[in-house]
């Protein structure tokens, strides 16, 4: 009975601890795959969404902007850009709002709203979590919005406070609802981070404010050149995900895998006896065999061996966690069940 409560209280702690991951690949981890997710769409559908040069800084114009060509259905056509959110924040755009559509790691156009630049209200709808649209409750007047299409940047400055609104209220997207002849309208659901059948919205407008051709350039908030080390590092594992043909999640987690097995395989060549008699001993639970399936070096010095466990240990839960986010909680997260 003793050895039965300790399995299942493990099991209940595996429970937990894969319910923990989900949220956190609802917060943030999907947003992992998101640049990966848009690349692979965009070579499917052959959807060609170019990239300016870095460097170039396009001066924004103040006159009427071209017309963009009317998306199909549930197809890739722009990006949302929010320079105070960081270089890396790049949403792609997917024409309607259907949940199907939103699923798709991005956020979703309102079919009956302007497209962007021109008159009228374009407005687009995002999951309510931090890797889409949850942060435009942080936005502020003054604030600056980007819609990068296949061949134009328009600039968009926030000119109201967040607002929290009934999911009744469609005026919010109506032609002249941001007070402005070109207008923009940013919306999720509220609260942030809840699922189900939410009641509100949270909105936010703002007012084109210039547009300019990719030919030109990027806008000056991107057109800095110098890297950071996580920049490098992001780019580094963003071109391996595109030339493997896999989330980044899963390049993460295959990469942790890979060296979860050298270093605890090392670790087993210093101290096969010493983890071989843990096996042999008491039977444990699941937290307890996960544990034993990490050796560390010098098993004659417990303390170097303790801590030497711990890398590898790391390392397990890290394949864990990300390989649970590449192949269990897409799938979950789409379903429905846990909101």
């Amino acid at each position: 009975m003793r050895t039965f409560c300790r399995i299942l209280a493990g099991l209940c702690a595996l429970a937990a601890m894969f319910l923990g991951s989900f949220l956190a690949y609802r917060a943030w981890g999907s947003g992992l795959d998101v640049s990966y997710a848009s690349h692979r769409e965009e070579k499917a559908t052959h959807t060609v969404i170019r990239k300016a040069t870095p460097g170039h800084v396009a001066a924004m114009r103040h006159d009427d902007p071209p017309a963009e060509p009317n998306p199909g259905d549930d197809e890739l056509f722009a990006y949302i850009r929010i320079p105070s959110w960081g270089r890396r924040y790049r949403l792609p755009v997917w024409e309607g709002t259907a949940r199907t559509v939103l699923d798709k790691m991005g956020a979703g156009h309102y079919e009956s709203t302007a497209l962007p630049g021109q008159v009228g209200n374009s407005s687009y709808a995002g999951h309510n979590t931090y890797a889409d649209m949850a942060d435009i409750r942080l936005l502020r007047p003054g604030d600056v919005v980007y819609i990068e299409t296949a061949d134009h940047w328009y600039r968009y400055r926030i000119n109201s406070n967040p607002e929290i609104v009934d999911q009744t209220r469609t005026d919010v997207i109506d032609p002249d609802a941001a007070g402005v002849e070109r207008g923009l309208t940013l919306q999720t659901c509220w609260p942030i981070m809840t699922g189900g059948n939410v009641t509100h919205r949270l909105i936010v407008h703002g007012g084109l404010d210039g547009w300019a051709p990719k030919t030109d350039g990027v806008p000056e908030e991107y057109a800095e050149t110098t890297e950071t080390a996580v920049d490098k590092v992001g780019r580094k594992v963003s071109t391996v995900s595109e030339r493997l043909d896999m989330p980044v999640t899963g390049v993460l987690g295959f990469s942790c895998l890979a060296c979860w097995i050298l270093v605890s395989g090392v670790g087993w060549l210093f101290s096969r006896r010493r983890m071989v008699s843990y096996w042999h001993g008491d039977i444990g639970g699941p937290m307890t065999w996960l544990w034993r399936l990490n050796a560390g070096l010098l098993p004659s010095h417990t303390v170097v061996f303790t801590v030497t466990r711990l890398v590898p240990y790391m390392l397990m839960w890290a394949a864990l966690i990300l390989l649970s986010w590449r192949y269990a909680c897409p799938p979950l997260a789409a379903s429905g069940l846990l909101g």
